[in-house]
């Protein structure tokens, strides 16, 4: 009888590893899809794919059908038995192999025949699988090789450990070396990245847009050396404010930032931009007339739909209508505080 297996021992290092390593819900890579149509071709099977497993998801990076679904939850997946126990899996017929009677899954799929390989980024420490299947039931013989599948999915490691070292050097990229924070580049891709996540995962997903009021002033008056110090301070300000690792902070451009919050409701968000008023304020910049204030323009999007260019206008205009309303002050679709008008 089918039971959930337990998580590995590793598992908080083997999610650390898979979170660094920044590769869930990225785009296409043809190393990749290269590896997994090699895995089909040499098996001679029906379906390929390589996968990698978080705490809650097995995601798709590379598959060579549309049978197999782009994402699946881990609780019910075939390859979470890979991923605990970090040794190669094969079944000749899932339908009628009794480790996976009562599978959730297993009597609706269109394959009989299974093999899968962890990948293993160090001895022991799993965070994905390369697989293949079949519509028929494999014969008790010849017993199957798992050598060749598992030698590609040491390939995969391998493109993985370049993916890592090219992710670091385009680091470098993706920074506003003016304020150390995200650049517009890092938060498109940030952005996109997140928002294919939280439709996957059914998150929802809240974004500020975070503009400096009467900036226009301080480069008039004081000058733009004066500018940029500001904006120095606000970002190191906007830095210290953010409380969750998987949040982004961007300088979206000029003296306009962005917050993206994966996960985060209309209350959330608000608790937030809350945090992001008071650290400034706290800061006590100094600007013409006054201490530096903020206006904030908030948008959610509800898991399952999300468009990130429509939250990007909808925040947009959120924060235009809190320049309206008097500046200094959070503007949302279902929230709004801030200084009286």
């Amino acid at each position: 009888m089918w039971r959930i297996p337990e998580h590995p021992a590793n598992e908080a290092e083997r999610l650390a590893v898979l979170n660094a390593l920044a590769i869930m819900d990225s785009p296409r890579d043809e190393r990749f899809d290269r590896i997994a149509w090699l895995a089909q071709c040499l098996y001679g099977a029906d379906v390929a794919f390589l996968s990698f497993i978080d705490g809650d998801f097995q995601w798709m990076k590379s598959v060579t059908a549309d049978e197999i679904a782009p994402s699946i939850e881990r609780n019910r997946s075939v390859c979470q038995h890979i991923i605990a126990s970090g040794e190669p899996l094969m079944s000749p017929d899932l339908k009628n192999d009794p480790r996976f009677d009562g599978h959730p899954v297993v009597p609706h799929l269109p394959f009989r025949f299974y093999a899968g390989v962890p990948l293993l980024v160090s001895p022991g420490l799993a965070v994905g699988s390369l697989c293949v299947l079949r519509r028929e039931p494999a014969a008790d013989t010849p017993p199957f090789d798992s050598a060749p599948l598992e030698a590609l999915a040491a390939v995969a490691v391998d493109a993985l450990d370049l993916w890592r070292r090219n992710e670091d050097l385009a680091h470098e990229t993706r920074i506003d070396a003016l304020t150390g924070l995200t650049n517009r580049r890092g938060f498109d891709e940030a952005l996109a990245r997140i928002a294919s996540r939280c439709a996957r995962t059914n998150e929802s997903l809240a974004l500020l847009m975070i503009d400096v009021d009467h900036f226009k002033a301080i480069n008039d008056e004081l000058g733009h050396v004066a500018g940029d110090e500001v904006l120095r301070r606000l970002g190191h300000a906007l830095g210290a404010a953010r409380v969750r690792l998987e949040d982004v902070t961007a300088r979206y451009g000029g003296e306009e930032f962005a917050v993206i919050l994966p996960g985060s409701d209309s209350k959330g968000a608000l608790r937030v931009g809350e945090r992001i008023r008071e650290a400034i304020a706290g800061a006590c910049i100094e600007r013409p007339g006054g201490t530096l204030t903020v206006s904030i323009g908030m948008a959610v999007q509800d898991g399952g739909h999300c468009d990130a260019r429509g939250l990007v206008a909808a925040a947009d205009a959120a924060l235009y209508q809190a320049k309206r309303e008097g500046r200094d002050r959070i503007v949302g679709a279902e929230a709004r505080t801030g200084a009286a008008g």
